[in-house]
């Protein structure tokens, strides 16, 4: 016997919060990406900031926990003080530029390229901006700037079909560049 599998909702509990509205939209663009044909979700940017954090907390819990009594180990504080900022700059740095607004990679083994799939809105506007980049060097390759009351009902749930739609126009607009 086999089971259905339910329909997953995706809903802003109010749609006039910019938050909310573009969460949801994002929740939905990564699972209709990763539940297509020929894409796979790709991870390098989250290994590398798990990565990148691993090591800060490294020097963090060394700066705290090494065995050379207080007065002799002045330099050796100082290093993991200049090491922590130099790191966490350099970890803000990635997560804004490189990454920026940036909610999903995936790859298309068809085309053997990697893309970003991207939003944007801003505060108290209704306007959603997606964008596809291609990566590794982030060149915008579409973008598209929607009404989310088009793509919400009332009660606040995604309108399913017509968003579908408008995913497989701008992954076809970003395929043909």
């Amino acid at each position: 016997m086999v089971k259905e599998q339910k329909q997953k909702i995706y809903r802003t509990e109010n749609k006039f919060d910019t938050y909310m509205t573009k969460d949801a939209f994002c929740s939905f663009i990564s699972d209709e990406l990763i539940s297509k044909d020929g894409l796979k979700e790709n991870f390098k940017f989250q290994n590398f900031k798990v990565f990148f954090g691993l090591f800060m907390i490294a020097n963090v819990i060394y700066s705290h926990y090494h065995f050379i009594p207080y007065p002799q180990d002045y330099y050796i504080l100082i290093a993991c003080i200049i090491f922590y900022y130099v790191s966490t700059y350099i970890y803000q740095w990635f997560e804004k530029v490189k990454e920026g607004d940036i909610f999903i990679l995936y790859d298309d083994k068809k085309m053997n390229k990697t893309f970003g799939f991207g939003a944007s809105q801003e505060l108290y506007q209704r306007f959603v901006v997606l964008r596809i980049y291609s990566m590794p060097n982030k060149a915008l390759l579409v973008e598209c700037k929607i009404d989310s009351a088009d793509y919400l009902d009332v009660k606040g749930y995604i309108v399913q079909p017509k968003m579908r739609s408008l995913i497989n126009e701008l992954l076809q607009e970003a395929n043909k560049k």
